[in-house]
């Protein structure tokens, strides 16, 4: 600690010069600049003064450390890539954007009093300064992150590991035990942006009656426990569990994180925030662009399973993730700039494979049969002046009774598990014609191909889902509305499968097509150059969907929702991803049995990189654009599931109670 001590202070003192040196619009000034403010605010939290400052000066000082991601002057921030490179030039200013971006992401770092991580930060920016002060050429820029991200991986994975699985090492636990859900001051104790959103937030949950808290709370446990009864995985053997929630629902969330101890876990966090800027976001997701290689590739696995090794009691006694979304956020739509970091072809192959590794490291610490998960979601206050409205409509779908939908799905199981291919076709201008083959069924006294999805994982109750066979399910998918998917909006979507692949696909999101393309394929096939169907499903929920429609919503709602308010088609892995040996059963006792699609049956237990692609993304078919869904058995005969947008197989009438009420029949 003393050696990182002094290295600090040596970094403290250098900086402090620079604005002596340098002229006031240079980045290294601002950079500077920001760095012994930060400083100053690290010392107030080392000491304790930061917690005793009023909510106006909290205000203040977040939005200076924010200097370089606040939407507001974001046009002329250093960590914007069109605009550094316009100062800088194409390859400093890039490495400009990525540094701003850096220490930006450190303020964090204050609070969770990681030096360390903060400390390296400091070091890039002023080895850049020397190579600015000494004129190297442009490509040292560039080496200079390189080595940084090469030279400190293990730090990086350590910290990430032990971040996510370990209670003890946690530094989000170091934050998280300083937070009193009952003083608004504590949203300023994250290093977050934070603005009216979060402010809101906090006012409202402080403003409920305790007895709401408690069954939110408990809808959210409650959903994660039954989780790993579903799934038939022993609780009894966790530890751990990763709370991910944004800033302002602290009321909430401690009374989850006392229902979760009185299970015997112990919590790890996750943060976010709605005012953190999106298009910094947008912005940086590819800034590994600038050091990522075959070297860093090949050093990734083994590296990782070092540090997995250190602490692999404590990972495989980790649950998973709790997570709570929020939707309704400010509307976004991402503006591409060619001066970002952006990958290569070679590039993105090894991304692509960097995920996927990511992925199968933890399964050999973790295995995707001893783990479960739970998400539930409630709207921002950016949802407008019915936000009130919207998240009482909100809780009360959350809440559904499971009972009745596990009754209703039953008939539509039943129905489903005697076709060999289901029929989906759009209406009101969808050009939705898919064809959705299904895997035979040897015994369907005890098999079944459908899950009947209640509210335990994906919390609200509302659908059930399968993993479609890829030969024979060919055709277009259309989403004529304006579809959000992770916050990012895909205009007019269209995905075109040949035997289970995409094939082609397109937006109308950009005047040009290419950037439609290049937009598709990052966001939505996560840069490969292909992705599998990997689930199909009927949504149920149509009291989501009509809550949707009367709060006039429906493009705000999360995909955690919106899944549920038609038919949904995930491209990439199948929804029992790394754990397709582990059977799994529905409540009336049969087995589902379509864990597996071909190429998971191929590669998964020869080639398990071939296998998976580590991703899984909802698109969903709302109602009023779906025409028909119709399952037909292999003697040709028919049976119509949804007609014009209404249920209209016997037994499923009592969905359409929601839809007669608000729309008349």
């Amino acid at each position: 600690m003393t050696d990182l001590k002094e290295r600090y202070d040596l970094c403290m003192e250098r900086l402090a010069q620079i604005p002596n040196e340098r002229g006031e619009g240079c980045f290294f000034t601002k950079a500077a600049k920001l760095a012994l403010y930060m400083d100053e605010i690290a010392k107030m939290v080392d000491d304790g003064s930061y917690f005793d400052l009023s909510i106006e000066k909290l205000q203040e000082i977040n939005d200076r450390l924010f200097v370089f991601e606040d939407d507001a002057t974001y046009a002329e921030s250093f960590a914007n890539p069109a605009y550094a490179v316009s100062k800088a030039g194409e390859v400093k200013g890039q490495v400009v954007a990525y540094v701003a971006h850096r220490l930006t992401s450190s303020i964090y770092h204050i609070f969770t009093k990681q030096l360390f991580r903060r400390l390296i930060v400091l070091e890039l920016l002023l080895e850049l300064y020397g190579l600015e002060e000494s004129g190297a050429d442009v490509s040292e820029w560039k080496n200079a992150v390189y080595y940084f991200e090469h030279d400190y991986f293990e730090e990086n994975r350590r910290y990430a590991v032990y971040n996510q699985f370990v209670p003890a090492k946690s530094p989000s636990v170091e934050v998280y035990n300083r937070i009193d859900p009952n003083d608004i001051r504590s949203i300023y104790y994250y290093g977050y942006k934070v603005g009216q959103s979060e402010k809101d937030m906090f006012n409202f949950i402080a403003s409920l009656p305790e007895k709401d808290i408690d069954a939110m709370a408990y809808t959210y446990t409650n959903g994660y426990y039954k989780g790993f009864v579903a799934q038939r995985i022993d609780f009894s053997k966790k530890k751990s569990v990763q709370v991910y929630y944004n800033i302002g629902m602290e009321r909430m969330i401690a009374a989850a994180v006392k229902k979760f101890k009185d299970m015997g876990l112990d919590s790890t966090f996750v943060f976010a925030s709605s005012t953190e800027s999106k298009q910094a976001d947008f912005d940086h997701k590819y800034d590994i662009a600038l050091f990522l290689d075959k070297k860093y590739m090949d050093n990734f696995a083994p590296i990782s399973r070092k540090v997995f090794e250190e602490v692999k009691d404590e990972v495989r006694a980790h649950g998973g993730p709790a997570v709570i979304e929020v939707f309704g956020e400010k509307d976004f739509e991402p503006e591409s700039k060619k001066e970002a970091a952006s990958l290569d072809e070679k590039q993105r192959a090894l991304y692509a494979e960097l995920l996927n590794t990511s992925l199968l490291v933890r399964c050999e610490f973790l295995p995707g049969e001893e783990r479960s998960f739970t998400i539930i979601s409630y709207p921002s206050t950016d949802i407008g002046d019915n936000f009130k409205e919207v998240f009482a409509d909100t809780v009360k779908v959350n809440t559904l009774d499971s009972e009745t939908y596990k009754r209703i799905h039953q008939h539509l199981i039943d129905a489903l598990d005697t076709a060999e291919y289901v029929h989906i076709k759009g209406m009101n201008g969808n050009e939705t014609d898919l064809r959705v083959a299904l895997h035979e069924l040897k015994d369907p006294s005890k098999e079944t191909n459908f899950e009947n999805c209640l509210d335990d994982v994906n919390i609200p109750v509302g659908e059930v889902f399968t993993s479609p066979k890829l030969t024979g399910t060919n055709g277009v998918l259309n989403v004529k509305a304006d579809l959000f998917l992770r916050g990012l909006k895909f205009k007019n979507l269209k995905v075109t499968l040949k035997d289970g692949m995409v094939e082609s696909y397109s937006c109308d999101n950009f005047d040009n097509e290419a950037d439609n393309l290049k937009y598709m394929k990052e966001e939505l096939l996560y840069n490969h150059e292909t992705l599998p169907i990997g689930e199909f499903a009927i949504g149920t929920n149509t009291t989501a969907y009509v809550m949707g429609i009367k709060r006039n919503i429906q493009q705000k709602l999360d995909i955690l929702i919106a899944e549920k308010t038609g038919p949904h088609f995930a491209l990439g892995d199948t929804c029992y991803s790394h754990s397709e040996d582990h059977p799994t059963y529905n409540p009336d006792g049969k087995e589902i049995v379509a864990r597996d699609n071909e190429i998971t049956a191929k590669y998964r237990k020869t080639e398990p990189s071939k296998a998976y692609f580590s991703c899984h993304t909802d698109i969903t078919i709302p109602y009023n654009e779906l025409g028909e869904i119709t399952a037909y058995a292999k003697d040709g005969s028919a049976i119509t599931i949804i007609k014009e947008g209404r249920f209209v197989l016997p037994g499923t009438e009592e969905l359409n109670v929601p839809l007669d009420e608000f729309f008349g029949k």
